[in-house]
């Protein structure tokens, strides 16, 4: 199964950094890396979160115990004696536990750079330049709140429908909007939230009463609207 949300992929690309996602995993997750982007942002998130910390590492020569140790692993020829080996094999093995405790402990108590807040604005008018709607959006939050103003007002078979426009062409049903002075606050979903903050653009469709019934505009679309930052 591959990541399928945000949480899980940070969980994963945080192991990956470290070292513990090891294995068949490992195998896995890099194959998975080569074919999302934002998965290689995850990695590359954690990478830079990290090395603070291992900049701030002295180098260290390992002991020759040790160094025998790699040696005998990897060339087969034992060069001390079984007393000392085993010695060596179990300090390298405290150590490299030590080593990652540390780690995650940093990455428990480091606190996580804080979000920017984006507040945006948006009002609706009309050819005349009457103000129809105004848009809060807030990325904090995941909010969009739709205030009617009492000049707006919609057939009783009819509805207006609010789109945001993504940067693929493909058009985001948002919500049904609020008409003659009702006010409306939704939640955006994360990919909702990324959306808005690239385009920043909103359109406005006549739509059967309840919405689309297909997910795309059926209808004219009337208005059209950008989010400004506050």
């Amino acid at each position: 199964m591959k990541p399928d949300s945000f949480e899980r992929n940070q969980a994963l690309a945080s192991e990956y950094v470290v070292g513990t996602l090891q294995g068949s995993a490992r195998k896995r997750f890099e194959h998975w890396m080569m074919e999302s982007p934002r998965l290689r942002r995850q990695v590359w998130y954690w990478e830079r979160r990290l090395e603070p910390f291992n900049n701030s590492l002295p180098k260290t020569d390992p002991p020759a115990a040790i160094w025998n140790s790699i040696e005998q692993r990897l060339f087969g020829e034992s060069t001390q004696p079984s007393e000392e080996k085993g010695l060596g094999l179990w300090f390298w093995r405290w150590t490299t536990g030590l080593a990652l405790a540390a780690v995650l402990a940093l990455l428990v108590w480091t606190p996580l750079p804080p979000q920017v807040n984006h507040s945006m604005v948006a009002v609706v008018q009309s050819e005349q330049a009457q103000p129809l709607w105004v848009m809060n959006a807030s990325t904090a939050n995941h909010s969009l709140t739709l205030k009617a103003l009492p000049p707006v007002a919609v057939d009783a078979q009819q509805d207006y429908e609010l789109w945001l426009l993504s940067e693929s062409g493909v058009p985001v049903s948002l919500t049904v909007l609020p008409t003659e002075g009702a006010e409306l606050r939704i939640t955006l979903s994360n990919e909702q939230v990324r959306e808005l903050l690239k385009s920043r653009s909103l359109a406005i469709s006549l739509e059967p009463k309840g919405g689309s019934p297909t997910g795309q505009p059926t209808g004219p679309v009337v208005y059209q609207t950008q989010l400004v930052e506050m």
